[in-house]
């Protein structure tokens, strides 16, 4: 079966000059098993930046608007 997206999240800010709001959006669309690893680092380093990244209950989508 072909991986997909539903309900992907549109990111309106920038945290980083290499992590622009496009850049995250981007990386929100992607299904996780088409992710590399780059991209995965980038979504790990979006994260670490952010007020309440490092909660294990929050959702991503919910804290990169």
């Amino acid at each position: 079966m072909a991986a997909t997206v539903s309900g992907s999240k549109t990111c309106t800010q920038g945290l980083a000059p290499h992590l622009s709001a496009a850049r995250l959006t981007t990386i929100l669309a992607t299904p996780i098993e088409n992710l590399t690893v780059a991209q995965f680092r980038d979504l790990r380093d979006a994260l670490h930046r952010i007020a309440g990244g490092e909660e294990p209950s929050n959702t991503i989508g919910n804290l990169l608007k």
